[in-house]
């Protein structure tokens, strides 16, 4: 895991074209829609994922507003099927109090990413993902303007609000950026 602090030159002016475009909800079937998506284009985060870690080629990028009260489709899960590792950068000037990221570790197992080898194995996991009695924090990443965090997608984790927080440009924003290659 990665923690990095001003990875943008101007994370204010960057926020600020960011806000000005729509964002949008995305389906990916009946029961899985991604509230409050923006697709990014030659993004500058990427940019800089693709400078810092030679070996990590960016996939899938986009940003992605979550104002208090925004139903996810999961809160504890893992970004395995998106690819190898899971890069975030916080957006918020003034993130609300507990704003971040948080790691998980399993109660039962002591697993903290996805060992799941075949589809009943996942299944399991995923349903173990709603059962927050099945859980411990074992580590918390802050939200901080500029912030970037970069992670293997298998690791078990969450925003750190379940609600989200805000409304508007003042909700919760971050990018996400989903890649291959080994941290």
């Amino acid at each position: 895991m990665f923690v990095m602090d001003d990875v943008l030159a101007d994370p204010v002016a960057y926020r600020r074209e960011i806000l000005a475009r729509p964002f949008r909800d995305v389906s990916l079937g009946p029961d899985l829609c991604f509230r409050g998506i923006q697709l990014a284009e030659d993004d500058i985060f990427s940019r800089w994922i693709r400078q810092q870690f030679p070996t990590l080629t960016p996939t899938l990028s986009f940003f992605r507003q979550s104002p208090l009260g925004q139903c996810e489709p999961n809160y504890v899960h893992t970004d395995r099927d998106m690819g190898d590792w899971t890069a975030i950068l916080y957006l918020n000037p003034r993130p609300a109090p507990g704003d971040g990221t948080t790691f998980w570790r399993h109660r039962t197992t002591g697993a903290i990413g996805s060992d799941a080898s075949d589809q009943k194995a996942l299944l399991e996991e995923q349903r173990a993902w709603k059962d927050m009695g099945q859980w411990e924090p074992i580590a918390l990443i802050e939200a901080k303007l500029g912030r970037a965090l970069v992670f293997a997608a298998k690791r078990f984790h969450s925003r750190t609000l379940p609600q989200n927080y805000g409304n508007g440009a003042d909700a919760r924003l971050v990018q996400v950026v989903f890649g291959s290659g080994a941290l």
